[in-house]
């Protein structure tokens, strides 16, 4: 069975900056308030804007539907690329041209990854 070789550090870090200058789209990152009420029950505040960054969209396989349907249900739902180390979290807002989108999961990768990736769905 062939080896792989290992990406270099620097070689890693080059395609990183490469990839993440074809992400298009403008995005703004907001986040609830993650400090607890005086009732145990979690943030309820408004959402405040924690990043603006690049992104890329696009539509998500069958696969990535069908293991994140419990979660995605019936909503539409893109997966959108951020540049690596981007602050995401479940349950994040993002707001992406005119479309209001909620963080579902960030899609974690199992080698090399150029970007931060996950599923949002569209906001009602």
């Amino acid at each position: 069975m062939p080896t792989m070789n290992p990406v270099l550090p620097a070689e890693m870090a080059s395609i990183q900056v490469d990839v993440a200058a074809t992400l298009n789209l403008d995005c703004t990152i907001q986040r609830r308030p993650q400090a607890s009420d005086a009732y145990g029950s979690p943030g309820t505040g408004t959402y405040s804007t924690i990043a603006t960054c690049k992104a890329g969209m696009k539509q998500p396989n069958a696969t990535l539907l069908q293991n994140y349907a419990y979660l995605i249900a019936a909503r539409s739902t893109w997966q959108v690329n951020l540049p690596i180390g981007q602050d995401v979290a479940h349950q994040d807002l993002l707001l992406i041209g005119t479309d209001k989108l909620e963080v579902q999961v960030v899609l974690q990768p199992r080698s090399y990854a150029a970007t931060t990736s996950l599923l949002a769905s569209e906001v009602r």
